[in-house]
């Protein structure tokens, strides 16, 4: 049985999502738009209502994974 999977193109929410400790699985393309993956988790969709309620991170970190994930939409992998 395949897990399910969240997806969302949403780049800030994906790099939120990444420092919380939740690991990128694949992309998917739609179009121009990219959408990142993740196992669909309670503790995933926790982390999506933080960061829909203003959830704080350390900034470093943050533009950090935002520059990772931007790399890998231009054609750069997922590590």
């Amino acid at each position: 049985m395949e897990e399910e999977t969240f997806a969302s193109d949403h780049l800030y929410l994906c790099a939120y999502l990444v420092c919380c400790g939740h690991n990128v699985v694949g992309r998917s393309r739609n179009g121009w738009r990219v959408s990142f993956e993740f196992h669909k988790t309670p503790e995933l969709l926790g982390a999506v209502g933080q960061f829909m309620a203003g959830g704080v991170i350390p900034a470093r970190q943050f533009s950090f994974e935002v520059l990772k994930l931007k790399r890998t939409l231009n054609g750069g992998q997922l590590q």
